[in-house]
Order: C-alpha cells, then structure tokens, then sequence
C-alpha cells in the first residue's frame, strides 16, 4: 500500500530530518444495504477503494460511525453493532444488542470507546471498541442519534409512538435531546433540552460554530422537516428553520459555515450556519437521485449518496462536490447505499500499527 510505504520511509529517516510526515489517511465510509457491506474509500488520489464484508444484512437507514481505528455499523434491523478496524480492514466484534434494540446512529469518543443510541431500548450503548464490553445508559424516548460537543455527550430522542401504516412509527410529541457525561455516564444537569417542533428528530451534527444542529422529520400531521440549533453551553435552542421539504434526512457539517441536508425527494439541501439561511432548500436542492446520506470531508468535499435501485441492484454512487459546488466523478459504491461518514486516521496512528 502506497500509504505504507511512504510511512516507512519517513520512520526509517529516508528523508531530511525536517521533513514532514505524510498526510493523515481520509476515508469515506458508507453501508450498503444491498451487499452486506461497508464501502471503504480512502481520499487520497489511487488511494484504496474496496468493499468491507460485514457478515450480516444491513438495515436500509444504517449510518456508520468512525474514529481513527475503528468505525461500527447498525446491522441485522439494529439487533446487532458490527465494528470494523479501519487499520487492518477486517470485522473485528459483532455484538448483539438485543433482538428489536434498534441501534442507530452512534459516535465514537476516543480510540477505545463509541457510544450507540438503542432506540427501541431507550438506552445510550456504551461500547469498549476494542473487548466489544459494553454498558446501557438510560436515556429519553427512542434515541436515535448522539454527538459530543463541549465535552458531553447530546442524545437525539426521537419520542416515537406506534401508527398505521405506511408511516409505523409517528411523533408521540416534541422531540428533546438529554445530555450525558461520558466521565461518570450518568445525565448532566440540565440534562434536558426541548426541541420544539414536528417531532421525530433523528439527525445530529455539531457545525464549526460549536453549536448542535438537530434535523426534525416530522410525521403525517406534520411532515414539514425542520431544523434546531442548540447551544451546548447554555443547553438550549437558538434556533429552529424550516425550508427542507417532507421527511429531510441525515446532515452534515463542514469546518466552515455549511450544514447539508440529504433528501430522498428534494436532492442535497444547504444551512449556512453564519448567516442562518436555507441556502438551498425544498425544490432548490442539487439534484440528487434517491439521495440517502451526506459526509463532507476536511477539505470541505461533499459527499452525496446516491442508494441506485435498491430492488434491481443497481450500484450506488457518491456524488463528489467541491466547495463551490462544481462536480468531480463520482464514486462506486455497493449495492442500497445509504448513511455515510468521513474519518482521519493520523499518521501516528498508522505508525503504531506498524509495530
């Protein structure tokens, strides 16, 4: 691997002593449904492209979560969390969580610790990495996403209730997100914060602001989808817009002033989370086909997933934009593609595994 190499002659002082170590290794990373699999895309030009067996069906809203080793995925309808090393690219656990637990979005604290919402469990799912050890941390209604931000931990409780069909699952009410610290793992006081609303939040995301941006989808009464700005310092909402269409989906932020909306229906909607204006909104998004997740990397590159036709196989795709929003080739993925994610791994961290 070319990455490998490089890293070897630097340790080895094939170069000046001044010189800099490589760049860190970029990776997108996205599940698919259709495959069984986790898309592996490294960032870098001829970096490795290659598709991660996961051993299990992959739910269609699964929505990978990374850190520098490790990243984990919902699998087998949330029953279970499967977590990959990204160093070594194999399987390293699968740990059952429970048949119907639910698990959805996750993030990962450190290079040994992720946590995971159950959201049929209404617990937050403290998981060790590395042993695949786990604790359960009582939570709101339905958690469905979490975040860190300030150095806490904000849990997206969905508060869902039983409805008819096609929707199954509809707003029992407001949303609200509980606030955890992951020293002691109990709530952090305040440790509720209202999110007014539709109801039906599922998305997080901290912007470069600080602040968390929570995406609402609302339900049949109210299908409008709408977005909360929580201040984590203060625990409370700021903000709170709509513009984004029927049932908006995941969001991304970038390390400047944007937050992007992926949308089944309306395409890759924009925030700018400076001016706070719908800079791309319903009917005005870029034109996405069957749009089920958004990542954007460091250098500010959005990525746009693009499932294909789930029933006939067709390969998913990630729509590249630069910042300014001009487009570079896309890339191939597995078959169902859905949730996304981007993740560094520092050159020290190859370094160790080298040794």
């Amino acid at each position: 691997m070319r990455w490998t190499l490089l890293i070897l002659l630097a340790a080895a002082g094939c170069a000046e002593t001044t010189a800099p170590l490589p760049p860190p290794e970029e990776l997108l990373l996205v599940a698919n449904a259709g495959t069984q699999t986790l898309s592996y895309v490294s960032l870098r030009e001829n970096g490795p492209r290659f598709l991660i067996q996961l051993g299990y069906d992959v739910r269609d809203d699964a929505r990978p979560f990374a850190g520098r080793k490790f990243a984990a995925v919902s699998v087998a309808n949330g029953d279970t969390v499967v977590i990959v090393d990204l160093l070594r690219r194999v399987v390293a656990h699968s740990i059952s969580v429970g048949e119907g637990a639910g698990a959805l979005g996750g993030v990962v604290l450190n290079d040994s610790v992720a946590y995971v919402a159950l959201s049929n469990r209404n617990l937050l799912l403290k998981v060790n990495l590395e042993t695949g050890d786990t604790l359960g941390i009582s939570v709101g209604n339905n958690p469905a996403d979490v975040v860190v931000a300030r150095g806490k931990l904000f849990v997206v409780n969905a508060n869902l209730t039983d409805c008819p069909p096609p929707d199954l699952r509809c707003p029992a009410g407001e949303s609200w997100l509980t606030v955890i610290d992951p020293i002691s793992n109990a709530p952090s006081v305040p440790d509720s914060i209202a999110l007014p609303g539709p109801g039906h939040a599922s998305y997080a995301a901290v912007g470069a602001d600080g602040r968390v941006y929570v995406m609402q989808v609302g339900g049949p009464e109210s299908p409008e989808g709408r977005l909360s700005i929580v201040d984590p310092l203060n625990r409370n909402e700021v903000g709170n817009f709509g513009g984004f269409g029927v049932s908006p989906g995941a969001i991304a932020a970038d390390l400047g002033e944007r937050v992007m909306v992926a949308s089944r229906t309306e395409g890759l909607m924009e925030f700018n989370t400076r001016t706070r204006t719908v800079v791309r909104g319903a009917g005005a998004g870029l034109p996405l086909t069957g749009n089920t997740g958004v990542a954007i990397d460091s250098h500010g590159q959005i990525y746009g997933i693009e499932a294909g036709a789930c029933a006939v196989s067709t390969t998913g795709r990630a729509r590249v934009f630069r910042p300014d929003l001009t487009e570079e080739q896309p890339i191939p993925l597995g078959n169902c593609s859905g949730g996304a994610t981007t993740t560094l791994i520092p050159v020290e961290t190859l370094l160790e595994a080298l040794n």
